[in-house]
């Protein structure tokens, strides 16, 4: 059985991994883009693993911030679970 420790030592190491989006994901905070994105297909970086807040523990339920990097080289972060990323790294 896995411990949270250890499950979270896992996923940290995940940091600074390129990942490809798998799953039909929608956003709508794109700075300078007035429509829906869909992050299918895109690929960006793994910026943070989020498992805790002010010190404490939280069981965050989209626990990658992802960064991407937009037509026109705008940057914008995303949440995202383990099962809608493929690390390609």
């Amino acid at each position: 059985m896995v411990t949270d420790d250890e499950e979270e030592e896992e996923a940290k190491k995940k940091i600074g991994a390129r990942v490809r989006v798998k799953a039909p994901v929608k956003v709508y905070h794109v700075p300078r883009v007035a429509e829906e994105v869909d992050l299918c297909g895109l690929e960006g970086e793994v910026k943070q693993y989020v498992s805790q807040w002010k010190g404490r523990r939280v069981s965050a339920n989209l626990p990658y911030k992802t960064q991407f990097v937009h037509s026109g080289g705008v940057k914008f972060f995303a949440h995202l679970r383990d099962d809608e990323l493929e690390f390609i790294d």
